[in-house]
């Protein structure tokens, strides 16, 4: 078997660069090697770079897609993940990777091989040979609304889809259980507002919440060209950003808004989320989720009320197990948020292989290869995706 392969890693001026390497060396139990298909962008991958968190030399990338060409490191180990979970060598595959990882620098999504824990990851199935999507070439667009059946789809999955499973258990309170039409909704009285419903996190966690019957009473800000997806995920009323005192009539037409989830998580939608949190308070607090691992304490102090909003966060990272150093902060290993990843996550590929999942707009880099995923990094980071994901070919 080869010993070396090409990654992307992090260069001193926090760039990027492509590196023969070595392909890394399972350093967990039950991990999986793939070789990577296809691997798509994330707004952590560039904040890793340019804000310094990723050390020098680390392999970047979160979302892999691939397959798979080893199963743990022994014979008792491989015997647990096909016992476990059905997986055996050749299967395809998608999972997260902490990519530009301080812990295992070694070990990213944006390579030719990358590991997996297998307890975390979904299978799928393609529709063709080589297993890359049908009639697509470079710099396509792949449309929503059908099946996860090629590696640029099930790119899109890990860590938006996994952060959406999390939300919906941890900070939701949800129990992610997939049930037919006539079963009961598990909150039919309050609304759940969504700022930035067409982000990949907000499309994925839309899906689930009517595959779970979550929440009866969904309401979205996202541009209107949106609308029509996500009418079809169960959306009751979505507003444009681009109207002004779109926030103001939120609050008017659904004053029973009790939580706020703020998909985009920036400065500017997390603050209008704060606001509107507190217009809406009546006599219990409204819960706002951000995905940026900030409390109250991100709000100026004349301007923070914790007696009517109470601000909680999601950190993916943790579904590992592992600590996790974060810049300057250190994040214990939480196994709680372990436990509950390893419970549920794998119910996932139900609904990927019965296609009841559908897929997010995605946009194929004109690049292949490292260099194909190096510019999407980019592309995120200057902001150029509208309402698509951005994905390489491997």
């Amino acid at each position: 078997m080869v010993t070396k392969m090409n990654a992307l890693k992090i260069s001193k001026d926090r760039t990027t660069v492509v590196e023969e390497t070595s392909i890394p060396e399972f350093f967990l139990p039950n991990q999986i090697l793939i070789k990577v298909k296809a691997v798509a962008s994330n707004p952590t991958d560039w904040k890793h770079i340019s804000y310094g968190i990723g050390p020098v030399g680390s392999t970047v990338g979160c979302d892999a897609a691939g397959i798979i060409i080893k199963l743990g490191r022994n014979e008792t180990e491989q015997k647990f993940i096909t016992d476990k979970f059905g997986y055996k060598v050749g299967d395809f595959i998608t999972g997260v990777v902490h990519g530009a990882s301080v812990l295992h620098p070694e070990n990213g999504a944006f390579a030719d091989y990358a590991l997996l824990d297998s307890s975390i990851c979904t299978k799928f199935t393609t529709k063709t040979t080589d297993g890359y999507e049908e009639g697509k070439k470079l710099g396509d667009i792949i449309e929503s609304g059908s099946s996860i059946d090629s590696f640029e789809k099930a790119a899109t999955l890990p860590v938006s889809l996994y952060t959406a499973v999390m939300v919906l258990i941890i900070n939701l309170g949800k129990k992610l259980e997939f049930v037919d039409s006539s079963s009961e909704w598990q909150d039919a009285n309050s609304t759940l507002l969504v700022y930035g419903g067409a982000t990949a996190f907000a499309l994925n966690l839309l899906q689930l919440n009517k595959l779970t019957k979550s929440f009866k009473n969904v309401v979205t800000i996202a541009s209107s060209k949106h609308e029509k997806v996500l009418k079809s995920y169960g959306v009751t009323e979505n507003f444009d950003y681009k109207i002004e005192g779109f926030l103001e009539t939120i609050v008017k037409k659904y004053p029973n808004i009790n939580v706020i989830i703020d998909a985009v998580s920036n400065e500017n939608t997390f603050n209008d989320s704060y606001a509107t949190a507190k217009k809406l308070y009546k006599n219990e607090k409204i819960k706002l989720i951000n995905l940026m691992a900030w409390d109250n304490n991100k709000v100026p102090e004349d301007l923070r009320d914790v007696e009517k909003v109470d601000v909680g966060s999601t950190l993916l990272y943790c579904v590992l197990g592992l600590e996790v150093p974060f810049g300057p902060v250190t994040i214990p290993a939480n196994e709680v948020y372990r436990k509950i990843a390893v419970e549920n996550i794998p119910k996932l590929n139900k609904i990927v292989a019965d296609g009841s999942l559908k897929c997010i707009t995605i946009k194929i880099n004109e690049k292949e290869g490292l260099e194909g995923a190096a510019d999407a990094v980019e592309g995120i980071k200057l902001g150029k995706n509208r309402g698509e994901k951005f994905v390489a070919r491997i």
